[in-house]
């Protein structure tokens, strides 16, 4: 397939399923173009994607499913008959339906997905799988990136992308994720980095110090762009959720990927 565009696609508010994306777009040969999802956008555009175009498309794992956040704006995207290739990241415990839900939306948007990763990344509120993804992860990744190259350019068109099958279960597990309570410290400046970069501007704009609980969905984007450090979730919290993931994090989780078998 003649790419005239690959377009690289995240939600990912600490990076870290930015960076996922990046590694695979890398061995993926093509003119490239980005479209983040991350930040508040009241009036955020649709996008629209032909067939000769390819799409990476990344997102988080939140207690075993693409956050609805995530959800709600990759609805934006609009493909016809667009090759796809999915990463999801998780924090060392489970992707469970992540990678079949993100299979879902996109295939509804018009996509023809060929390709899907689930990679472990450090937990970003326990911190579990620290360093991660480390090199031999990203040598994987690499390795996907550059399968899921072959197949893009082995296909002539898409409507000879078969059906990717991925891990994940229908109907999806019901979705929840810890109820965390975000604060800041005697030290914070209202310097505004937090309320700017809020993917769901919940930190007030007129007291920084002023989280709305009801909307914060735990993403800990404030706390690692802090540049004081004076952003936390309190020391008894994290230990709590820390205990609570102990059992099911502790053992390492290595990158798991699908590919497309043709029709």
């Amino acid at each position: 397939m003649n790419l005239k565009q690959v377009t690289s696609v995240w939600f990912s508010p600490t990076g870290q399923s930015r960076q996922a994306v990046e590694m695979i777009r890398a061995e993926i040969p093509g003119s490239g173009a980005f479209v983040d999802l991350t930040d508040w956008n009241v009036n955020r555009p649709d996008y629209g994607f032909i067939e000769n175009e390819a799409v990476i498309v990344g997102v988080p794992v939140y207690g075993g499913r693409v956050p609805d956040v995530a959800v709600k704006r990759l609805k934006k995207l609009h493909g016809k008959d667009t090759p796809a290739v999915l990463a999801v990241t998780y924090g060392n415990r489970d992707y469970e339906d992540a990678l079949l839900e993100l299979k879902d939306i996109l295939t509804e948007q018009g996509f023809r997905p060929v390709a899907g990763a689930a990679v472990s990344v450090e937990h970003n509120i326990a911190h579990f799988a620290e360093g991660r993804p480390d090199e031999k992860d990203r040598e994987k990744i690499r390795e996907f990136g550059r399968k899921a190259a072959e197949i893009l350019e082995k296909t002539y068109s898409s409507h000879e992308i078969g059906e990717l099958k991925v891990k994940g279960n229908h109907p999806y597990r019901p979705y929840g994720t810890f109820s965390v309570k975000l604060k800041a410290g005697s030290d914070c400046t209202g310097c505004g980095i937090c309320v700017k970069n809020c993917p769901v501007q919940a930190i007030s704009r007129t007291d920084p110090k002023v989280t709305d609980e009801t909307c914060c969905i735990g993403c800990m984007r404030c706390v690692s762009l802090c540049p004081n450090h004076s952003r936390s979730m309190g020391t008894l919290m994290k230990l709590a959720v820390r205990q609570k993931l102990k059992k099911v994090c502790a053992e390492r989780k290595e990158p798991e990927f699908f590919y497309e078998t043709g029709k």
